[in-house]
This record gives structure tokens, sequence and C-alpha cells, in this order.
């Protein structure tokens, strides 16, 4: 079945969102309200909570220490992160600043506050490991989701030592925090017969379902067993543990298996009524994950004509004691260019904060940063054009794999980036205007594409003269445009418009999703749809018992669905409205499910590919950075919704100059915890930091990779605009500068 959408329909939430209707977990209904008191130590013991007078207040319903809070059973998730090795208030260990060690429940979210205020925590401090610079390193067996932490081809340390051509650079990045505009919340209640339902800003719902009947000591067959069944056999099976989430404001991979969840039913349990718990911004500095900090040495070697014959890349990466996530910085490596010798390790250095987590093209991001820096300095000792220099080095297949790319438009996106942005025009040395020297860089831009098993229910039901669907599955809505982009897969796949498909989402009752992350929503959820498309068509052809039907002795693969009817594909005058045979269906009613596997074993390395472009002007006396002009072309297979698309990587390539220019979170060395952690000294892009953005979507035939042929998009806008920044920065100055974020003291 091929997906022939084209237009771009706005948002379907955008009026909801824009007038207030739309709903979000952290907004007002009946409840109970919590609020938290945190450790104000880095690592220790704690000696004494005194919540005598914030027990008292007005309006309080109950305070929640180590000592009385309800037992939690350990998990074992899947994703690496710290409620592996740490389940809250359990006992009076303190991992980290921030830590929470008390709840305040209160009849109102003002008395739990105020209470929460007057809570005493006393520790017995201990030395904390909070220097990144001098802590030790470790080699790491896995990271990001299970890859390996170790990856050598040939031998190329030898063949580093024997090229005519050399880079060996250290790159640094600070860390970094999500910071959603929507604060982590959790509205839990439990009903009569011991079930628990969370309404929740997540990312994966059946994940935290898993978490939450592990942590309270649900049946077996509510915990992994569940999940099991979903995701191995597209069995639906329902539970005593419901997770829903509405409409998310923002994660960008922070929203999934954090304790707040199960703060909000622990408070919820002891109460009897439902509470909600909403994260103060300083707490989500504390309790919620961040990308870690990063050092990485790139060594490049070259013949003499730049050709790669080395490629070796050693990262060392912050991790925290309780988490287990490694940032995949060398994911890319040794897929990007031409080379068959090469390294890449990864290390961690342990430390006493609370646990980091995917962010925004994790490993990617920063790991191309890298790269693509140590590239643009290759191309200045080979005297070569930094764009030639990546046509030398071109592969056609990925190294790391051996299989050649399901599509790879990368030599097109070249082109037209660099003739929209007018690279050709490029002067050495960089134009100077007046006290401003005007320098241009360029980088490479890539993101794996990733799929995951989904599965997708489809309801068709007559509705006056037509026919009206209701699709089902359990993804999640944060704000990336899903809602609307799989309504349009849908309505493409069924035959219906826009305004006959109704779409449901997020929650533990539909059909399984997995994870939203990694750019994969739309792929996942869209060839599940798909494939429960094709399985109606076969039960509508079912339907059609008419001795001269004009579909008599076709088969499913022979049909499809278009503009209200079920139609030869060859023939397409030969067919039969669907609400025609609809009738035949028990009342008037026709539904299916079915489940998208992914291949084990595919034949094909699968990846979205682009070209940034960057302009910058540099005060000569102040070090002051100006980016005056921004160009991505990029090639992400079948575009769905092009607007979206659009938007989705402009976002990206905004949230880029944050990185090379601007974000980075301060660990407070002296006492643990963050120093800037609010939103007015976390800096970000504001409008008149961004300059003129131009986006270049090349649409590529990914057939091969996918009957659906869609690639993500979501994430590869950040790749490589850190790169192209610092490279431009470079050009202008002649100043190398290799840590991010980009500071005038730097240039200075």
């Amino acid at each position: 079945m091929s997906l022939r959408v084209s237009s771009s329909p706005r948002r379907l939430e955008s009026v909801a969102k824009v007038t207030g209707s739309a709903t979000y977990t952290g907004e007002g209904r009946p409840c109970a309200y919590a609020a938290l008191v945190c450790s104000p130590c880095a690592r220790g013991v704690i000696r004494r909570i005194n919540y005598e007078t914030a027990a008292k207040t007005p309006g309080v319903l109950q305070v929640l220490t180590h000592l009385n809070a309800p037992r939690l059973h350990k998990v074992k998730l899947l994703l690496p992160v710290e409620l592996n090795n740490w389940l809250p208030l359990q006992n009076d260990t303190i991992h980290y600043a921030g830590q929470p060690v008390a709840m305040v429940i209160a009849e109102s979210w003002e008395a739990a506050r105020a209470a929460a205020a007057l809570v005493e925590v006393e520790c017995d401090a201990a030395a904390a490991r909070l220097d990144f610079d001098f802590g030790p390193a470790e080699p790491v067996k896995s990271v990001g989701a299970g890859a390996p932490g170790l990856l050598v081809r040939g031998k190329p340390e030898r063949s580093w030592a024997g090229s005519a051509q050399q880079v060996d650079a250290t790159y640094r990045c600070a860390p970094a925090h999500h910071n959603p505009m929507e604060p982590a919340a959790s509205l839990a209640r439990w009903d009569d017969q011991g079930g628990l339902h969370l309404e929740t800003c997540t990312q994966f719902v059946f994940g935290e379902a898993v978490l939450l009947a592990q942590a309270f000591g649900f049946a077996f067959g509510e915990r992994t067993a569940r999940l099991a069944a979903h995701v191995l056999g597209g069995w639906e099976i329902g539970g005593k543990v419901r997770v829903t989430a509405p409409l998310i404001g923002g994660s960008f991979g922070s929203k999934g298996a954090n304790s707040h969840m199960l703060l909000a039913a622990m408070a919820a349990r002891v109460v009897a009524q439902p509470v909600k718990l909403t994260l103060t911004r300083q707490q989500t500095y504390a309790m919620m994950p961040y990308r870690p900090q990063l050092q990485q040495r790139v060594r490049l070697g070259a013949d003499i004509g730049g050709r790669l014959q080395a490629i070796l890349h050693e990262a060392r990466i912050g991790k925290s004691e309780l988490g287990g996530f490694i940032e995949p910085c060398g994911e890319l490596t040794a897929s990007m260019y031409a080379c068959s010798a090469f390294t890449v390790r990864h290390e961690a250095v342990t430390l006493d904060l609370n646990a980091p987590t995917f962010m925004r093209a994790p490993g990617a991001a920063p790991g191309l940063f890298a790269l693509e820096c140590a590239m643009d300095e290759l191309a200045e000792k080979t005297g070569l054009d930094p764009l030639e220099l990546r046509l030398r080095n071109y592969s056609e297949q990925d190294a790391k794999s051996g299989k050649p790319w399901s599509s790879k438009a990368l030599r097109e996106c070249y082109r037209r980036g660099a003739q929209q942005f007018g690279w050709a025009r490029r002067s050495v040395p960089a134009v100077r205007h007046g006290k401003w020297l005007v320098g241009v860089g360029m980088a490479s831009s890539a993101y794996l594409t990733q799929q995951f098993p989904c599965s997708a229910r489809i309801t068709l039901r007559e509705q006056g003269n037509g026919v009206a669907s209701l699709v089902e599955s359990a993804f999640h809505e944060i704000g990336q445009g899903a809602w609307t982009a799989l309504s349009q897969v849908a309505a493409e796949c069924l035959g219906l418009p826009l305004s006959a498909v109704e779409l449901k989402f997020g929650d533990t009752n539909l059909p399984f999703a997995a994870i939203t992350a990694g750019s994969s929503t739309t792929l996942s959820v869209g060839s599940a749809i798909q494939t429960a498309a094709a399985a109606l068509i076969k039960a509508l052809l079912k339907l059609d018992r008419e001795p001269a039907s004009p579909l008599l002795g076709a088969r499913p693969a022979d049909l499809r669905l278009r503009d209200g009817r079920l139609e030869w594909r060859d023939e397409p005058e030969r067919g039969r409205p669907v609400a025609e045979l609809l009738r035949l269906a028990p009342n008037g009613c026709l539904t299916v499910s079915a489940q998208h596997r992914i291949p084990i074993r595919p034949n094909w390395a699968r990846a979205a590919w682009g070209a940034q472009f960057a302009e910058v002007a540099v005060h000569a006396e102040h070090g002051t950075i100006r980016l005056q002009r921004l160009v991505g072309a990029f090639a992400g297979g079948r575009v769905v919704n092009r607007q979206l698309a659009e938007d989705q990587l402009r976002g990206g390539m905004v949230w880029g100059i944050g990185h090379a220019l601007m974000e980075g979170s301060v660990p407070d060395l002296q006492h643990g915890g963050w120093v800037n952690d609010n939103l007015g000294e976390a800096l970000v892009p504001t409008q008149a930091d961004v300059g003129e953005i131009e986006v270049l979507l090349l649409e590529e035939d990914d057939s091969p990779g996918n009957p659906l042929g869609v690639k993500g998009l979501g994430e590869i806008g950040i790749c490589g605009v850190a790169a192209a920044i610092a490279n431009a920065v470079f050009h202008a100055t002649g100043r190398r500068v290799r840590d991010l974020p980009l500071r005038l003291d730097s240039l200075l």
C-alpha cells in the first residue's frame, strides 16, 4: 500500500492549545495536592526530619518520610534509569542534592507548598563526587539503549600513526537540561478494587504501567507479562494499572520513568483520594534527567588527498551512581564516512548527581559536534574546501554494519544547501565589515532511523451517506504533531477525508504503542495503521457475498481503499462503496486490530541525512557572536506533512543554536545540584538570537527500508548545527574553540 499524503493541514489540536481548552496533567481538577521536600546535601545519611509544625498546618492531610511511606517493591525496567537502583522515600540514604526526602499532602496546592517549607532536614554529609574533570573514568560495556561501548574495525592506531595528515583534538560539552515548558506532573487515584489510574505527562504509558505494577506489587500478569504480550504477540491484555497521557507540553526525552509518578501514587494510597504532584522548575533540575557532561577526543588520519584512513573517537562521559545511561556519543562515527579503520570508545565518570538520560538527538548531537569540527580541522590541514573533503569521503554503505543504506540523498543535501547558502562565494580569509569578522561554516547532519513494533485498531461505521473511522493506538502527542500526521496517514490508508478520522491515543486501554522517542512515532505507529488498513480490506472483502459483485475474484492485495470505496488497484472503476459493504456487517460496524512487527535483521541500514550551513559575525574587540544565517537541507524519506516537518526541523535548528552558543547547566561543585536551576539563568535562544533560518526539505524514496517510506525528522535538525557554527567562528576569527557553549571568554 503506497502512501500519497501530500497536503499539510494545520495541527488538529492548535485551536484548543491557543484558546486554552487543551487538557494537560497539571491543570486544576478536584484532588488533594502533594509538595516535596528535597535533600540539602549531595551525599550522606538523613539524621533527622522534623515535620511536626508542618503536620499541624491547616489543610495538611499527611506528611510522608522514609519512616512512614508505603513500602515499594524493587523494579527492573528495560531503560537504564535510576529507579532500577533507587526508589523514593524507602531509606535514609542520600545519593544527590535535590533527592526527595519528604512529601506533604494537603487539601490545596498552597497549603502543601507552605507546609513543605516548614519541614526541617538534618543530614550527616559525606564527601561527594562532583567534579567531572577530576573523577576517574572507567570503560563501559554498553551505551544508550544497549549499543556496544567499544567498537573497533581494522588497525586504527597503526593507520592513524602512518597517515600523512593527522588531527588530534579534544572537544567538551557542558551538561544541559531539557526544560520543556510543561513541568513534570502526575495525578493518581486508586479505586475500591485496588486498581490504580495514573494520569501523567510521559512518553511511554505502557512503560509507566509496568513501573507502577512492579513497584506496588501487582500480580505478575500486570507487570512484564502484560508488556511482553503486547510487544511479542500483539495481544491486548487489560489490567488494574491504567496510565493515561493527555497532551504533553514538551518532553525532548525527559518524561519517562520519573520518581514523581511513584510519589503521586504513594500519596493517593495513603490519603485514599486523588492526589496531584507537580514539580517546581527547580525540582525538575534535580528530579528529572539531563544530557551529561562530555569530553571527546577525536583523531583523524588521512592521506595527502584528504581520504580518511583512520577515525578514533574516545568519549569521557558523566554518569550517576544510580543511573546506567551512558550518552552514545560515537553512534554515528563509524557510519558517516568511508573509512575501514576506526575505534569508538566510551568511558564513564561516576558523579553524585541525579541520573542523566536521553536528550533530543542523544549521542548524535554532541558526537557530531566533535566529529564535524574535527573534519573541518582536517580540511584546514589538507587545504581542501570543507565540503569537498566530505564529498571525497562519501560512503554508500554503513561501515559499522556493512549494509547499504536504504536511501541516502546526502549528496543532494550538500548540493542544495550549498547552492541556497551561497557556499561557493566562501572567501579565504574571511570578510571583515568594520569591527565585525564574518565567517561561514558547514557540517554534515544525520540521525539513525529507529522503528519499534506497534499495534493499531480501526473501526469503520456507517455515518449518514458516508463512512466514519475510529483509529486507536497508545502513542503520545508530546508537541511534535503526531496527532495530525497519523490522522493523515490513517485518512490516506482508509481512503477517507481527514474529517472522517477520529484518533484516540495515550492510554494503556488502547492497543500497544512503543515509547515516543528516537524520531520513531510516525514510522512506527503509521506502519501499524497501514497494516491494520490492509487487514480491514481483507475483512471488507469477506463481507462481499454478492454473486455479481465487481469485487468478485479479487484478492486483498489486488484492492485498495480510496474515496470511500473498495476498488481494484489497476481498474479503479471496478469497486463498491465501503458504506454499502458495512451494511452487511453487524450493526453497520467493522473493527480490526493489527500489529506491525519490524524485521530482526533488516537488509538495509537506515538514516535521515542533512547538511547545515552557518554564517556568523564576531566582534573583533568584544568577542560577541551573532548568528546571521543558518541553512539546513534534509532528506528524511517520504514527507507526511511538510509544514509539520519543516517546523520540527526549524525548531531543532534553534535548539542547535542554543547548544552552540548558550545552553549549559552548571553543577554546584561545593554543595551538589545545579547552580542555574531556573528559567532566568538557563539561557535559550529567543527570536532576537536566531537570525535567518532556512529549511530545505528533500523527498526520498525509502520504500526499500519500509513500505511506508517514512524516516524520522524530529531530531536531525539539531545535529550538526553546533559544529557548523563553531566552524564558522573559526573561519571568521582563526580561533578554534572546542568547548560548548562557545562563550565570550573563549574568543577574547
